[in-house]
């Protein structure tokens, strides 16, 4: 299915809860704020089905808040493992809860993760993070590498002032541990959530330049152009380094439906408030026919945010 601006939907991303136990000072709560209780899973379940079979996506993307807060976490990833319609079962978490449910998480089906880690010094940890838990994040990491995830990506998001020489640490330790370094230029908090303007004004860093030395390093460039043309680095030793910076190209790139924990269905980031919710009509045993009415609805609300 596309959209206005002929980008097609490729993938989902979906919230499966709220809650959280870090306090990020560059959280963005994915875009939106719920406005009822969470799905169940019978409900996620049978969202992510509906989903897979309108839009004919094998990938999907389980966030938070933060996913490993969810008690049904690992449920949900085994009923929608099962469903056999999903390729690329991922996860994007703080690390916190990693090493007590990596194992139980890869065998019930998540194929990969991303672990956010803005920087390895715990007094930078602490400050970005609110918590004294740099120790714990990092076993988990380790713990996962262990039970075979793989890829292991680290969401490094760039804050001038605050780990901005910490790039390189970064890299020789995703090197010495096979992970993969995303480099995340900070945008703007969505307005849905309250933007805080000030912060982005005084950490905001551009990441051209280093794009540019990356550029002159690299041994290969590839430009994932089913994943918002973002450029992927193949550094010497096999590193890689993948960039997401907020442009006009990289929306124009989008491919991405996002879920909200309780049921919303939207398009970007920025514009939660122009999605539909599902929850509903999840429970009147509708035909695909319906749901995809609804689906199209979303998508069709899509323009190009840059």
């Amino acid at each position: 299915m596309k959209d206005k601006c002929n980008r097609e939907i490729k993938h989902i991303r979906f919230s499966i809860t709220s809650k959280c136990n870090l306090k990020c000072m560059y959280c963005d709560r994915e875009g939106f704020t719920p406005k009822t209780s969470e799905l169940t899973v019978d409900e996620i379940t049978k969202l992510c089905k509906v989903l897979a079979e309108i839009l004919n996506v094998t990938r999907i993307k389980f966030t938070g808040g933060e996913p490993l807060c969810r008690e049904e976490i690992v449920q949900i990833i085994k009923n929608v493992s099962n469903l056999l319609l999903y390729k690329d079962i991922s996860m994007t978490t703080n690390g916190l809860l990693l090493y007590e449910k990596a194992e139980e998480l890869y065998k019930a089906g998540l194929n990969r993760i991303n672990v956010s880690l803005a920087s390895l010094k715990p007094k930078e940890y602490n400050k970005v993070y609110g918590s004294d838990s740099l120790d714990k994040v990092l076993k988990g990491l380790q713990k996962a590498k262990e039970v075979g995830f793989d890829p292991i990506k680290l969401n490094f998001v760039l804050m001038k002032g605050i780990n901005d020489t910490e790039m390189e640490d970064l890299i020789d330790f995703c090197r010495k541990n096979g992970f993969i370094l995303q480099l995340i230029e900070l945008h703007e908090v969505s307005d849905a959530v309250g933007g805080n303007g000030e912060f982005y004004k005084k950490h905001h860093l551009d990441v051209k330049p280093i794009i540019e030395d990356l550029e002159s390093k690299a041994e290969k460039i590839i430009v994932r152009g089913s994943m918002q043309n973002r450029k992927v680095f193949i550094l010497p030793n096999s590193m890689i380094v993948e960039t997401i910076t907020p442009s006009h190209e990289f929306c124009m790139g989008c491919t991405k439906l996002r879920v909200g924990c309780d049921g919303n269905l939207f398009g970007c980031l920025y514009r939660s408030d122009l999605g539909k919710n599902i929850k509903e009509a999840l429970h009147n045993h509708h035909s695909i026919a319906k749901y995809e009415q609804i689906v199209k609805q979303v998508v069709d609300s899509r323009e190009p945010y840059y």
